[in-house]
């Protein structure tokens, strides 16, 4: 299961690559593309034509190159609007389906490798850029909204203060959105036998530890499967109350969070606010 979920994602990666190139072929000349990514204009054409994937490694040249050369960042900065209170408005950015289409490639570079099942956001603006991943990804989308819909029996809620406002928020998403952990245990006659089950389980992408050790009862051994590994997405970050609101709806499903990406990130105090499990990435394209 970890070998084909590596393959998959590493195949979405060389897609995206793949897609990035395809519209940087729209600003650029084939001459201009192969004095960058130093291949020849025959090669660069297949890939666009979609004859012929590039390997993962060289998929991973190519897109530092195109990066680098598109410069996402920058193009976002480019379209914000401020006004004279110092508040910017970003309709322009979360309104273009094509650099939407763009970010969403990035996240895949990004979290390229990170198990990821589902995509969650908040509503309103974070939705067109959490559905351009989800797509992307081939993952199904989940919208925490602040209301609850008739017709769903049953939610996961989080209320958090909005900092800003001093007002409170609170955010509904179906209980079954997201699913739940399953915990089960296994008891063996000796040790190594136990052992080997954890192995075994293991390999099959499962969380397995030794949880009780005693010769006259046999050995436990713990099984833990995380079903949804969510990745939190929204155009913009600036005090992190939401972010920390929807991290805690994965935590009440008993789910995983893989990680967050916005468009756009204002400050860095917010990363005090949101609890993230260890080794979980944050990523932003535009730091403010």
């Amino acid at each position: 299961m970890i070998e084909m979920a590596t393959r998959a994602e590493d195949l979405k990666f060389r897609l995206a690559t793949v897609e990035l190139l395809r519209m940087a072929k729209k600003k650029y000349t084939y001459k201009k593309l192969q004095e960058e990514t130093n291949l020849p204009v025959t090669v660069l054409s297949r890939y666009v034509k979609g004859h012929v994937l590039p390997n993962s490694e060289r998929a991973r040249e190519i897109w530092n190159v195109l990066l680098r050369i598109i410069n996402l960042e920058e193009e976002i900065k480019r379209r914000l609007k401020w006004n004279d209170s110092g508040f910017f408005d970003n309709t322009s950015i979360i309104s273009d389906v094509e650099l939407l289409n763009q970010a969403a490639n990035y996240a895949i570079a990004k979290f390229a490798g990170k198990r990821i099942t589902k995509v969650l956001t908040a509503a309103v603006d974070g939705i067109p850029l959490a559905t351009m991943i989800a797509k992307t990804l081939g993952v199904n989308l989940v919208i925490a909204k602040p209301v609850k819909e008739v017709g769903v029996s049953a939610f996961l809620e989080e209320t958090c203060v909005l900092s800003e406002s001093g007002r409170t928020m609170t955010f509904f998403v179906p209980r079954n959105a997201i699913r739940r952990q399953k915990k089960i245990k296994e008891r063996y006659q000796t040790e190594r036998e136990a052992l080997e089950a954890i192995r075994r389980w293991k390999n099959k992408g499962y969380e397995a530890y030794l949880t009780g050790k005693d010769a006259s009862r046999g050995y436990e051994v713990e099984i833990l499967r995380i079903y949804d590994s969510v990745l939190i997405v929204d155009d913009v970050i600036k005090t992190g109350d939401v972010q920390s609101a929807l991290v805690n709806l994965v935590k009440k499903a008993k789910a995983e969070v893989s990680g967050i990406f916005a468009l756009i990130a204002v400050g860095d105090s917010w990363k005090k606010k949101i609890k993230l499990p260890k080794g979980c990435h944050v990523e932003v394209i535009l730091q403010l």
